[in-house]
């Protein structure tokens, strides 16, 4: 009989812990849900990837200009949002429910946010003001007709992959170089290390929204040449990295990061494989696999540093 009765406290001792781990589990998958649709977690890897920049050019990382990354793109982010509503009612209705009713509030977070990045880059160099506005500007240019007879880069295919990726890559690399010039190859080195995965990630992200893509006629790169194609596409850009890697160990580049650059490069294969072949992709697992791997690269950076 006690043999018995110990059975039955232990079966309800893996029940009681069985429903502790699945609420811990539902609080998790909530709380990074939240960031996602309000853009904390976009901004965040903003934040990691300016702190790897830093790094990568050898520099102590400045505090004011990662939050200076953060605020800028948690402003443009937010302000994305509310023109992407019609193909996020499609491809992700939780982010078009979240707008919805609160287009005011977004708009004066937006503001905010532009505001709090430029007073920050103001503190550090007033030439980081042109950097941190680049992005709003590339996204203005983007958007509006500029001549009648050509059509608005938002309407040429590739165009938004590449303007994304280039507004990043701007910030990103350039807060670094006003801070320091370490010279013209290692810029040109980190800044194509970081608009190739940039470039990558946003043609992987319209692999995502293919379907709500071509519902509202968005003729992104998947939707005008399909999934094998982009790719075959994605491989080839992302094989550029290896000749990079080369290229930057015969220099001596980026030694200390070594084993970083290596995880990005074969990380990359992985997950272009995976979202160009998925049949069916969890809901946020391109922003948690994609966007997601600068935050462990910034910890794998981190870790590297205090050895």
């Amino acid at each position: 009989m006690p043999l018995h009765g110990e059975k039955n406290y232990l079966n309800i001792i893996l029940k009681d812990q069985k429903k502790l781990i699945n609420k811990l589990f539902l609080k998790t998958k909530r709380f990074i849900s939240f960031l996602i649709l309000n853009s904390l977690f976009i901004s965040l890897v903003c934040f990691s990837l300016t702190y790897f920049s830093f790094l990568m050019f050898d520099l102590e990382p400045n505090l004011k200009l990662l939050f200076a990354m953060f605020f800028t793109m948690f402003g443009v982010y937010n302000l994305n949002k509310l023109t992407d509503k019609e193909e996020d009612s499609v491809n992700l209705p939780e982010r078009a429910n979240y707008i919805l009713g609160n287009e005011k509030a977004i708009i004066i977070i937006t503001i905010l946010s532009y505001f709090t990045a430029l007073l920050l880059g103001i503190f550090v160099n007033i030439l980081d003001l042109i950097v941190i506005l680049f992005p709003l500007f590339a996204g203005i240019i983007y958007s509006v007709k500029l001549l009648p007879k050509i059509p608005r880069l938002k309407d040429i295919t590739g165009m938004k992959n590449i303007i994304a990726a280039l507004s990043w890559t701007v910030g990103i690399v350039f807060l670094p170089v006003i801070s320091s010039y370490k010279g013209f190859i290692i810029t040109i080195l980190i800044s194509s290390f970081i608009f190739i995965n940039l470039l990558v990630n946003a043609i992987i992200f319209d692999i995502r929204d293919i379907k709500g893509d071509r519902k509202n006629n968005i003729k992104t790169i998947p939707v005008v040449i399909g999934r094998q194609k982009t790719e075959k596409m994605l491989l080839i850009i992302h094989s550029i990295l290896i000749p990079w890697l080369v290229l930057s160990i015969y220099w001596g580049f980026f030694t200390r990061y070594l084993p970083v650059l290596i995880f990005c490069i074969i990380y990359g294969y992985w997950y272009i494989y995976y979202f160009c072949n998925a049949e069916k992709i969890p809901k946020f697992a391109t922003d948690i696999l994609v966007d997601g791997e600068w935050i462990f690269v910034a910890l794998l950076c981190f870790i590297i540093t205090i050895i």
